[in-house]
């Protein structure tokens, strides 16, 4: 009788050398960083919003989008249909609409690669200002943005037409880079 509990003592040792064997190896397996292919994003978001208060707890700026990727190891996020709103001490100052854009994370910068959309709000002293090019940089961390191709600019009823413009919200100035075409209307 003892000669039939043998095959079984002896498949048990084989199972338990088997199972030890397995166990050593899973122990000793360390999960390291998964590198992710840098021509594939690494997020992407659908309608996207991202808002940003200053110290007093008053909004900064507000970014949307219907789509917005990025790539690993990258600043910039890029986005379909951008949309940025600029405020200071709560009340809008101007907002930034386009097709496609990316924006720079360290800098603060962005860039509208096809139409783009530049508008600000009617105040005490100026009508709504809307200016309308096929692309555009915005540094929204100092309030300037500039275009070197043709602009459409809609100061009140008055209708303006040139290559380029630079754009400094802290002092309040529109410079038109080329020679000017104007619709001029008395408000």
């Amino acid at each position: 009788m003892i000669r039939s509990h043998r095959p079984f003592v002896i498949m048990l040792v084989v199972l338990m050398a088997i199972l030890t064997f397995w166990l050593d190896q899973v122990s000793r397996w360390s999960p390291g960083e998964q590198q992710l292919d840098p021509n594939k994003p690494e997020f992407v978001a659908e309608n996207f919003t991202a808002t940003r208060f200053g110290p007093l707890g008053l909004i900064q700026d507000r970014m949307t989008a219907t789509r917005m990727w990025q790539y690993p190891d990258k600043h910039e996020m890029y986005f379909e249909s951008p949309l940025i709103k600029i405020y200071d001490k709560g009340v809008m100052q101007y907002q930034i609409q386009g097709e496609v854009g990316r924006y720079d994370t360290k800098t603060k910068i962005a860039f509208y690669d096809k139409k783009a959309t530049l508008f600000k709000p009617a105040t005490a002293k100026d009508p709504e200002t809307t200016m309308v090019t096929t692309a555009l940089w915005a540094d929204t961390g100092n309030g300037l943005a500039r275009s070197s191709t043709p602009v459409t600019v809609h100061y009140g009823q008055s209708v303006v037409n040139s290559v380029g413009f630079s754009y400094d919200q802290k002092a309040g100035l529109i410079t038109l880079h080329s020679q000017a075409k104007a619709t001029y209307v008395k408000p």
